[in-house]
């Protein structure tokens, strides 16, 4: 039987501790940074809309106007169409929690802040059959892009 001398045991040596390096926080800032982002862009974009509502929206349709119940009915629509697009909101800002191109990132903002536009636009009820299809339109994109996004489910399901 063999004895083994204790020097013969293979032991990493113990860093000491200013030697340790920290973990950099780039990837923090940089997802701080890109969510601003996302949300500036749909704040802008609503704001946009509001605008455009305010200088070219002429007065609502006659049948709109005559009838405060349909009136009501449509623009209890366009409120829908806002918590879906606060949905979307969040899942991009929930995905730009880690890394991603700035491509990518300005196809995110992009696309939310045209349905944004949109949304606020809506609001007059006179612009319904142009600003309809500018909102999905925007979503769809924003669809689309999450779509291609291979990092937007990375390490968030188990196989």
């Amino acid at each position: 039987m063999a004895r083994h001398l204790p020097d013969t045991f293979a032991v990493a040596p113990k860093q000491p501790p200013h030697q340790i390096q920290p973990r950099p926080h780039a990837a923090v800032e940089t997802g701080l940074i890109a969510r601003m982002v996302a949300i500036v862009a749909v704040i802008a974009g609503l704001g946009l809309g509001t605008l455009l509502m305010l200088t070219l929206a002429g007065p609502a349709p006659e049948r709109l106007q005559q009838d405060a119940a349909l009136a009501g009915l449509v623009r209890t629509m366009v409120a829908i169409k806002g918590l879906i697009l606060a949905a979307a909101l969040a899942l991009v800002v929930w995905r730009l929690g880690r890394q991603v191109s700035p491509a990518r990132l300005a196809g995110y903002a992009g696309t939310l802040a045209v349905s944004a536009a949109a949304l606020g636009w809506m609001w007059s009820l006179n612009a319904i059959p142009v600003t309809a299809p500018l909102f999905y339109g925007g979503l769809i994109a924003c669809y689309l892009i999450a779509a291609r996004d291979r990092r937007l489910l990375d390490g968030r399901t188990e196989s």
